[in-house]
């Protein structure tokens, strides 16, 4: 998988959105603005996934991300089957973690595009990697933008660092919107959505790895959604 670094803001309204966020973030004034609904931050317990089973599936991703890299060429619907016998498989894994329905899961990511399933693959190839704050390492560290920005990679769309950055890159959408590979971001923190309603994947905080979860109900009306391909 070739983890591109190069980024071109989409205009000069992208470049200005990022440096007010970012500003305001230094500021420590986000938080308490009306425009983001967000009153603090705290921190949500998420229970890991076993080791075994995180691996088993960063390994099972790579394959299927490999295999529908293999099949660009092939139509649409030859390309649905390529991946579908691994989103079956993998879906089961993270479903029951998430204590969600495999069903409804499978079904998300099975209608999703083939541009969105390989984000979704490439992200779960980094299943288990330890967050380090600042970190960019795929593979070994990486931070909560380093990850979203390696999954959309690995689509071809270059994304900025930065949590701020990352949302002021896309497009905001409805939480009703919301598809596999969109962004939920909250000041100082982003994640990736797995197509599902508030289920995303995510490099959490210090002493965690990157991992699959449910955001909690105390957190969703913080949250905002963006799409990176708007």
């Amino acid at each position: 998988m070739t983890h591109r670094v190069s980024y071109y803001p989409k205009s000069v309204k992208v470049t200005l959105r990022a440096l007010l966020l970012a500003g305001l973030l230094s500021l420590g004034l986000v938080p308490s603005l009306s425009i983001f609904g967000v009153l603090h931050v705290e921190t949500v317990a998420a229970k890991p996934m076993p080791a075994i089973e995180s691996a088993w599936v960063a390994m099972q991703a790579q394959i299927a991300f490999d295999a529908l890299d293999a099949a660009s060429e092939l139509s649409a619907i030859k390309q649905r089957d390529v991946a579908s016998r691994l989103i079956k498989s993998i879906a089961v894994i993270v479903a029951e973690h998430l204590e969600i329905s495999n069903k409804e899961l499978e079904r998300a990511w099975l209608q999703s595009d083939h541009t969105r399933q390989k984000v979704l693959f490439a992200a779960l190839t980094q299943l288990g990697v330890p967050y380090k704050t600042n970190a960019d390492q795929p593979g070994k560290a990486l931070d909560c933008s380093a990850l979203i920005k390696f999954a959309w990679s690995g689509a071809g769309v270059n994304m900025p660092r930065g949590s701020a950055q990352q949302f002021a890159f896309s497009e905001r959408i409805k939480s009703s919107e919301v598809r596999l590979g969109d962004l939920a971001w909250y000041p100082g923190h982003i994640s990736m959505s797995l197509g599902l309603e508030n289920i995303v994947i995510q490099a959490p905080a210090s002493g965690r790895n990157v991992e699959v979860h449910q955001i909690d109900e105390s957190r969703v009306n913080w949250i905002r959604w963006a799409d990176p391909t708007a």
